[in-house]
């Protein structure tokens, strides 16, 4: 007498299981493959061409794809790194006026006395600010959508956000740094215009990793951005120096 599968209903050969059993075990095989490549460095190297390249192209896409909890070391790693970047650029900037006033200095004076910048200084103070800045704003996203307006997010959700927007000042950091030697007009031009990109998908990002109402939207964008602003210009200093 013919067997069939109770699963779905097909006809069943003698000894061998159902080819819907098999199916099962291979995307469960792949489900593991890909919770295993979430910890090796191709992955994240992968992910992040994958980022940067669909941050300039798709921006929403991008947001929508990456500011997710399976990206949220990913986030901390881009995080950490523009925050290192920034320490650098922030050195090379004040070296390179500090360059200018000596020259102009001793142009005016026969002894012109030359303006040091410690680097490892303004590295970790810079690299300190950015990196508080970048969690406070996350998480005031957090608060103010899930606990405040009750959205369906996570604080995960929210650093990969972060970190997907923050993506793009990295690449934009490293061409301001080039740009720092070619003209400073460029040099700030391109600082302004990346921080105005940053700061229009994190406003969109919001929406897409809380699924909040479109009128909360703007509160949660304006709490975050004056908090960790507060914090990093006014409450950070204060407790530094």
């Amino acid at each position: 007498m013919a067997k069939f599968c109770t699963k779905c209903g097909k006809k069943l050969e003698d000894g061998k299981p159902c080819s819907c059993e098999e199916k099962k075990v291979e995307e469960n095989v792949k489900k593991e493959v890909g919770t295993t490549n979430s910890t090796d460095i191709n992955w994240y190297v992968n992910s992040f061409i994958d980022m940067v390249k669909g941050i300039f192209t798709k921006p929403i896409d991008t947001i929508k794809k990456f500011a997710t909890e399976e990206y949220f070391i990913l986030g901390i790693i881009i995080l950490v790194l523009n925050a290192l970047l920034t320490g650098v650029m922030t050195y090379l900037m004040l070296d390179e006026v500090g360059t200018t006033f000596t020259n102009m200095s001793g142009f005016y004076s026969f002894a012109a006395t030359s303006i040091e910048i410690p680097f490892m200084k303004t590295l970790l103070y810079v690299t300190l600010f950015m990196a508080v800045g970048f969690v406070v704003s996350a998480l005031m996203i957090y608060v103010v959508a899930a606990l405040l307006f009750k959205a369906n997010t996570s604080i995960k959700k929210c650093i990969s956000l972060v970190g997907t927007c923050a993506s793009l000042t990295l690449i934009t950091t490293i061409l301001a740094i080039v740009c720092l030697y070619i003209s400073t007009k460029i040099f700030f031009i391109v600082l302004l215009l990346a921080g105005v990109l940053y700061l229009c998908h994190l406003y969109h990002g919001i929406q897409k990793v809380s699924d909040i109402d479109e009128n909360k939207q703007g509160y949660t964008f304006l709490m975050a951005v004056a908090v960790a602003t507060f914090v990093v210009v006014y409450l950070l200093p204060k407790i530094l120096f």
